[in-house]
């Protein structure tokens, strides 16, 4: 009793002005209530945060219902929305009016008239009842589906090696924690990556472009007609800015504009070991042994990402790679092999990549911020894996 009395005055102490605002459940506001159900109190602050305060102890929650006052909308299909996967119970349902007969023992028209106006009371009464139910908007909130948590770590650092072409475990590595441990991931030290990157390729724009102004336009100084008497506007010279041959208004004067911004090379690479960590704190990281194919076509290399959920009808991904030429030589004419790698690459991985969407192939050495954050997953192959390592955390 004390805790309910606690829970409507601090209810009671949210301002009903705001206007987002919930407003608390008592227990005589629902029909058919059961012991175990469990209402909850959501309000919005000044900081959009949540707070929900229930009724009972956590530990004989059994049900949880929210009912999403009249000055909020929620749309259930939104992720973002606190009623997402919640079960909707106050569902319309088919009104069924039952009729009541007349007896047929009632003789007199006034016993029948009686019993159809107790039958018309009752169905009015029935009607505003189920009016003011189907209004309201209860959802169960213990039917929400689970939110997935993060590994912790440093178990977070211990992930398996896959297979390019089965997409099956063949190992497991662990990882380093100074690469792809960094907890907790800093947000502005990435905000500021992406800014240097974006003005970079920005660039230097309009060098060289140049306009004359009037001083400089060919033309005479003479007065073009008279000032009063011509019905015409009134004209100095002929080279004005909005007289057709005359000059250019706040034109280009010749200067280089320069969008490129400073970023120390430090912090640069404490930007890829954070969106590192960002990947393998989401699970959106992947290792593989090589990204070695027999061919180059787009169709083979399609069906394969297909089973890690990437491609066309999938989520996009970035791989990394650092392989190695491996010259050897023949059994009869001592020649070297045909090389398969340039620049890093896979030459056949390259080509088949070629024409898929939502996919890109980088050298190790061009891992950047902005990438990293454009594509959802990110491959990483056992050769670019150590390669990283050594070159992040060579001046630590």
């Amino acid at each position: 009793m004390m805790q309910s009395l606690r829970l409507q005055r601090l209810v009671s102490s949210i301002p009903r002005q705001h206007p987002l605002s919930a407003r608390y459940l008592p227990s005589s506001s629902l029909s058919n209530r059961s012991n175990n159900d469990n209402y909850f109190h959501l309000s919005y602050n000044n900081n959009h945060a949540v707070s929900y305060l229930s009724t009972t102890p956590q530990q004989e929650q059994k049900q949880v219902l929210f009912e999403v006052p009249s000055n909020l909308k929620f749309d259930p299909r939104v992720k973002a929305s606190p009623v997402y996967g919640a079960e909707l119970i106050n569902k319309k349902k088919s009104k069924k009016k039952e009729a009541t007969a007349v007896s047929p023992s009632a003789e007199s028209t006034e016993e029948a008239a009686a019993v159809r106006e107790d039958e018309e009371q009752f169905d009015q009464d029935d009607d505003v009842e189920d009016d003011i139910d189907d209004d309201r908007m209860i959802y169960n909130l213990s039917t929400k589906p689970q939110a997935k948590l993060s590994i912790p770590l440093p178990q977070r650092l211990h992930v398996n090696i896959m297979d390019l072409k089965t997409a099956d475990e063949i190992g497991s590595i662990h990882l380093s924690p100074h690469t792809f441990g960094m907890d907790p991931v800093r947000v502005d030290i990435l905000h500021r990556c992406v800014v240097y990157q974006r003005n970079k390729k920005r660039g230097k724009r309009n060098a060289g472009a140049r306009t004359k102004t009037i001083s400089e336009v060919s033309g005479s100084g003479r007065k073009v007609r008279q000032q009063k008497g011509s019905g015409k506007a009134r004209a100095g010279h002929s080279r004005p800015a909005h007289w057709r041959g005359g000059a250019k208004a706040h034109g280009p004067k010749g200067a280089v504009q320069d969008y490129t911004t400073k970023l120390n090379k430090k912090v640069r690479n404490m930007g890829v070991r954070h969106v590192l960590s960002q990947k393998l704190l989401e699970g959106n990281l992947v290792v593989l042994g090589d990204m070695a194919l027999e061919n180059h076509k787009t169709r083979r290399l399609e069906e394969i990402l297909k089973r890690f959920g990437v491609g066309k009808f999938g989520s996009s991904a970035l791989f990394l790679d650092d392989a190695t030429d491996d010259n050897d030589e023949d059994d009869d004419g001592g020649t070297k092999k045909e090389s398969m790698v340039y620049g890093g690459l896979n030459i056949n991985f390259k080509v088949a990549c070629g024409n898929l969407p939502k996919i890109k192939v980088l050298n190790q050495k061009g891992c950047n911020v902005y990438s990293v954050l454009k594509y959802e997953k990110l491959f990483v192959s056992l050769g670019a894996l150590k390669a990283l390592e050594e070159r992040l955390e060579k001046k630590l």
